[in-house]
């Protein structure tokens, strides 16, 4: 039974490792296609997105935290 439970973990951690690197390959991508465009309408929605990444990122700096908090 543990040796199934074992494999589980690693098939969520290797799947959430997967779907991680590519969301962040693909803002990546986003971020660079909508730097070099004129129009502003898809910058604030890459904000969005960003705005969204902030809040659930593992990495808390003061200011993210200071959002989630809702001092900001």
């Amino acid at each position: 039974m543990e040796e199934n439970m074992e494999f589980d973990i690693e098939t969520v951690k290797t799947t959430f490792e997967t779907v991680m690197f590519w969301f962040g390959t693909i803002v990546a991508a986003a971020s660079i296609i909508v730097k070099a465009t004129p129009t502003q309408k898809d910058d604030a929605v890459l904000a969005k997105v960003v705005k969204i990444l902030d809040l659930v990122s593992v990495v808390n700096t003061k200011e993210n935290q200071a959002k989630i908090d809702g001092n900001l």
